[in-house]
């Protein structure tokens, strides 16, 4: 696989969806070539980071990623001549930690107490300590995270007018807010009347409890790449229409039965995706609905009971 097939996924329609008039349909990004979405996100950073001279080939790229991110990111930089640093929070899947290492990068695990926010301050004192040869990616604060969903949802407007479908909802869970954000301003822009629904994974939602004057409080859970604890700036809040949790055990379960019933093969948020889709069916009639499957299921098999027992409280 090379840098030109990131993109242009297949936007599919669930056919076991069509309930009450209803139709649902999903962006596969899981089929980029990493397996996730996450290239999408990289490879715009890097590009306009490339054209405003701010890093040049040779340089070590440093994030922090629960998986999905890192090995995007260790993919394009072994790509385009980079090297690649990625802090992690310990406790995440092999199958991600091996395919970031066969890229070439470096893993350095933190200490899970802090989470993702432990791997941001090891992250940045890293790069302090190598200022010359070493750039802070930075996914979570960086807006050309949310600039890099753009095309995505230009890709699905344009594919729903070619059907000429009209959509009324975008479904979306949140972890940095890029592709949220940055997919729902496209869609909102060319569909007026769209409504969204942004996802929380329940034991972190901080964006829930703003908006319903509650107070927060950051628990461990297992929907990695969601929850972080804090609400990025790549978040645009004035997109949300509604802000709806999910439950973690729920949303792995949908994903196996999707992965065994539909041959999906999808990962545990493309679960909570299709968990809030089916709520929203009960209540809504004749309406189409967009949402996303951002990563592959192969990601979590050495996790397949959904259990992190280093994030059991």
């Amino acid at each position: 696989m090379e840098i030109a097939d990131i993109g242009h996924t297949a936007l599919i329609e669930i056919n076991r969806l069509r309930r009450n008039g209803n139709r649902v349909f999903s962006k596969c990004e899981y089929n980029n070539p990493t397996g996730s979405h996450k290239d999408r996100t990289f490879i715009h950073i890097i590009n306009e980071l490339e054209s405003n001279n701010r890093i040049t080939k040779g340089m070590t790229l440093v994030d922090c990623s629960t998986g999905n991110g890192g090995a995007s990111l260790a993919w394009i930089a072994q790509k385009k001549g980079y090297k690649a640093v990625i802090f992690m929070p310990e406790g995440m899947t092999q199958e991600r930690k091996n395919q970031i290492l066969s890229f070439g990068a470096t893993i350095i695990e933190t200490p899970k107490e802090a989470f993702l926010s432990g791997a941001t301050d090891s992250a940045n004192l890293f790069v302090k300590n190598n200022q010359k040869g070493s750039f802070f990616i930075d996914q979570s604060s960086s807006l050309l995270n949310k600039s890099a969903w753009y095309q995505c949802g230009n890709e699905i407007s344009n594919e729903l007018k070619e059907k000429g479908i009209i959509p009324d909802y975008f479904v979306c869970s949140i972890g940095t807010g890029g592709t949220f954000s940055g997919i729902a301003r496209i869609l909102k822009s060319d569909f007026v009347s769209l409504q969204t629904i942004a996802i929380e994974v329940e034991n972190s939602a901080p964006l829930y409890a703003i908006r319903h004057s509650l107070d927060f409080t950051h628990r461990n859970h297992n929907l990695m790449g969601l929850g972080s604890g804090f609400v990025s700036g790549n978040t645009d809040i004035e997109l949300i229409d509604e802000i709806v949790t999910v439950n973690g055990k729920r949303s792995w379960d949908k994903m196996k039965e999707y992965n065994e019933n539909e041959r999906l093969y999808i990962g545990p948020t493309g679960g909570a995706n299709l968990v809030i889709c089916e709520d929203l069916l009960k209540r809504v009639r004749n309406k189409n609905i967009v949402t996303i499957f951002f990563d592959s299921a192969w990601k979590y098999k050495s996790r397949w009971d959904g259990v992190y027992p280093e994030y059991i409280e």
